[in-house]
């Protein structure tokens, strides 16, 4: 009986290590997983920092890159707009130097003319104005004066023409046949020192306009018939347009149809006058 009763407390205690052994085992083994997952994890974590980090240097490389090129994008405008500007400033001096052209042509032809007038009167056309109404509709406005002082009543006709670009020929055509309201294209004038006229006409739509004429008629000798000629993109470039004068004597005058890209071919549509050779030749489209 002592036997047994000392033999049960001893398996007891062996038991008790045995489950004791195995708890720490299994504490053990969860605690390495926990501390292999940790690792893992950090590792992994590690990893994913240098990708961020190797994305950010990326994206800003790629910013600098982009910027360079908004840069580089906003110079070309800049360049671009330089040029455009330029471009605009030399077509505008263009016209402007035109404008001067024909000022001092203009002024010549008259100082000549007065040369050669023998004391008769000479009609200036100045303040020539076309406005453009859309739909193929002008508008023109001119005033006339006398360049002799004290000459006194100057009377005659104002008769006005468009010389267009049709189907490749340069024809010229009375506004009198374009005009869109009563007298236009036509006038009847008697001053003493200036006049204005003005009217409306339509032009076809397949007509490119080039040149726009003026052509004095007197009522009788004591006034010189003239004709002048007006470059179309000059009158309608916004501000008053020099005119080139032509006097007309009592020589019948061949009115030019001229084809766009060939030779002239002279062809009567009424007797006009050049009254002396030293006044130049009407100026041409280049």
């Amino acid at each position: 009986m002592t036997t047994t009763a000392t033999e049960a407390p001893a398996a007891e205690g062996g038991d008790s290590t045995r489950w004791l052994l195995i708890s720490v085992g299994w504490l053990s083994l969860l605690a390495t997983a926990f501390a292999l997952g940790y690792l893992l994890a950090q590792h992994d974590a590690l990893q994913a920092m240098a990708r961020i980090q190797a994305l950010q240097t990326e994206r800003d490389m790629q910013s600098e890159l982009l910027a360079a090129q908004r840069e580089k994008r906003a110079k070309l405008e800049r360049s671009h707009l330089m040029d455009v500007t330029a471009q605009r400033a030399a077509q505008a001096q263009i016209v402007v130097l035109e404008r001067e052209r024909m000022r001092l042509q203009q002024q010549l032809t008259q100082l000549r003319a007065l040369i050669g007038s023998s004391g008769r009167g000479l009609v200036e056309v100045d303040g020539l104005v076309l406005r453009d109404r859309g739909g193929g509709r002008y508008h023109y406005r001119l005033t006339l004066g006398q360049l002799v002082p004290d000459f006194g009543l100057s009377e005659g006709e104002v008769v006005l023409s468009v010389v267009t670009v049709l189907a490749g020929e340069r024809v010229m055509t009375p506004l009198a046949d374009l005009a869109t309201d009563d007298g236009a294209g036509h006038h009847t004038v008697a001053f003493e020192h200036f006049q204005v006229i003005e009217g409306s006409f339509r032009l076809a739509d397949a007509a490119s306009p080039v040149e726009l004429m003026i052509e004095i008629v007197p009522k009788d000798d004591t006034l010189m018939a003239s004709q002048e000629v007006v470059l179309w993109e000059t009158v309608l470039a916004g501000e008053s347009a020099a005119v080139a004068r032509m006097p007309v004597g009592k020589r019948q005058q061949a009115w030019m149809s001229v084809p766009a890209d060939g030779p002239a071919t002279a062809t009567t549509r009424r007797p006009t006058v050049r009254d002396n050779d030293l006044s130049p030749p009407l100026p041409t489209m280049q």
